[in-house]
């Protein structure tokens, strides 16, 4: 596990005010706190900090210098704020309230408390002393992460905290001012004029089908054509409609519906395509859209994991009909819990899915349908709108990451994801494929590097559709005995990148 460390008042200001000499081994202190990736300090200690760094240092520097030097020193380090539960009958909270805050702030993210008070040293099991500290032995290399879900959430901290907060706070829960504001922000963003907070983001592809048996666009035993190595959510959409899914091959290059084999799939009963931009990737939507029109075809995107990927200057999401996000904690735009969203372009069905999802009511206890409850959390909406300004500048991370495996992987039996370089995927996983898939997970495993397997079984091969399991698809079969997603995140470190470059070229 991972060490963290929060510094105490009396060794910030040994910082801010320059006093290395304040103890033996202050200096050295120093110089180990520079070389560790995060930095706690309790929000509960800044205004003695404050007060003290700028009472003293008056003395010797002009109130502009003071400033600079006051807001670098909080760039080095995390801000963790005081717990709002407080147990007012800790010892520790009866004997130095100060000291208490400090603490509560530190068990927060598990941290050991770096102190040279020694009254603090005595009261408290998670305070350690400079020597203590120093005497700890290096770090040794932690092993690669699929995913750090922590960090990544850690970098919008404060943001998550303040909105957190106001909901709490407004008194209002459900279909509020955070869900309106972002389905209206999202909208935006994938260029379409309207969007749909549901539940999930298996929600957002059912109920969408289901809109349009409402609205006599579809009916029950349409046919819908749907990629057959997909995850099974976007086939549980359209069994879930009484609907049938017609499982067509992909292109092996991208792991993305074809082109060439939905016109092979093509008959008087096709009613609709069902794209899915497979682990980031935009399916070839200009195509599947001509298709459409030809034929006179519905189109739905899965876009669950595609937030932000587009083509021909048009976000996934805008494609198609109408498109299904979600918003599961591990996506690229992921909330605290499950979420998800339709955009479309269309207003009907938008007012037809909100009232689906709201029990069928467009209106309070009148109700249209018989409809169900899935609408998009408060809490998560308001979490949501935290992160979506900051998803470009993490796409781009993810795709700085891509191109380091993209250049370095060099191995003859491992094939790369086939990519332009542009914006087309945004690597919500970096997945390859290699025929001996399973001892090289097992191999990576050995040297600490988390991988997964996206997907391991197809949907004709799952129990839940038993009456496809003698169903032949060589290529959807081949791909999900050979794909391996590698560790893939805004927020891994270059030198994990490397560490995954070089297992993975030593494979033997």
């Amino acid at each position: 596990m991972e060490n963290k460390f929060l510094i105490d008042v009396n060794i910030a200001l040994d910082i801010l005010l320059d006093r290395l000499d304040a103890s033996p081994r202050t200096y050295e202190l120093f110089q180990r706190l520079k070389s560790l990736p995060t930095i706690y300090l309790s929000t509960s200690q800044l205004h003695t900090i404050a007060f003290i760094f700028f009472k003293e240092g008056k003395k010797s520097r002009p109130s502009y210098i003071l400033q600079k030097e006051w807001q670098l020193f909080l760039k080095l380090f995390t801000l963790i704020k005081t717990p709002a539960c407080l147990d007012t009958n800790d010892p520790l909270f009866q004997r130095d309230t100060g000291a208490y805050l400090i603490e509560a702030s530190a068990k927060v993210v598990g941290a050991k408390i770096i102190t040279r008070d020694t009254a603090f040293l005595r009261a408290s099991g998670h305070a350690v002393s400079i020597d203590d500290f120093l005497s700890l032995p290096v770090q040794k290399e932690k092993n690669v992460a699929f995913l750090d879900l922590k960090a990544i959430n850690q970098a919008h901290a404060s943001g998550l905290e303040r909105a957190f907060d106001e909901v709490l706070h407004s008194g209002w829960y459900i279909q509020g001012q955070q869900v309106k504001a972002f389905e209206t922000e999202f909208a935006a963003y994938c260029g379409t004029p309207f969007c749909i907070g549901v539940a999930n983001g298996l929600d957002a592809l059912t109920l969408t089908l289901r809109a349009w048996k409402e609205m006599g666009r579809l009916k029950e035993g349409d046919k819908i054509l749907v990629p057959a190595n997909t995850y099974i959510a976007s086939v549980l959409a359209i069994t879930e409609n009484r609907m049938i899914p017609v499982l067509v091959e992909p292109d092996p290059a991208t792991f993305n519906i074809s082109p060439s084999e939905i016109l092979k799939s093509l008959d008087s009963k096709t009613k609709a395509i069902l794209p899915v931009h497979l682990y980031g990737q935009m399916a070839d939507m200009s195509a599947i859209m001509d298709i459409a029109k030809k034929h006179d075809l519905l189109v739905l995107e899965d876009a669950a994991q595609a937030h932000g990927a587009f083509i021909c200057g048009k976000k996934a999401g805008s494609w198609g009909h109408a498109a299904g996000f979600s918003f599961y904690p591990g996506k690229n735009l992921g909330a605290l819990g499950d979420a998800g969203a339709v955009t479309t372009l269309d207003e009907e069905l938008a007012l037809t899915i909100r009232a689906l999802g709201n029990y069928g009511s467009h209106k309070k206890y009148e109700n249209l349908y018989q409809g169900v409850n899935s609408r998009l959390d408060e809490m998560q909406a308001a979490l949501l709108r935290v992160k979506l300004p900051h998803l470009d500048r993490d796409i781009e991370k993810r795709q700085a990451v891509a191109r380091q495996y993209m250049e370095g992987l060099t191995h003859p039996d491992i094939l790369l994801p086939a990519w332009k370089g542009d914006a087309s995927h945004v690597f919500h996983l970096f997945v390859l494929r290699c025929r001996k898939r399973d001892a090289l997970q097992a191999y990576l495993a050995e040297k600490g590097i988390q991988t997964l397997i996206h997907y391991p079984i197809p949907p004709h091969r799952q129990n839940a559709y038993g009456a496809w399991n003698g169903m032949e698809l060589p290529l959807t079969e081949q791909i999900h005995k050979e794909v391996l997603s590698l560790p893939m995140g805004p927020t891994i470190p270059d030198a994990e990148v490397f560490e995954v470059i070089k297992g993975l070229n030593e494979f033997n």
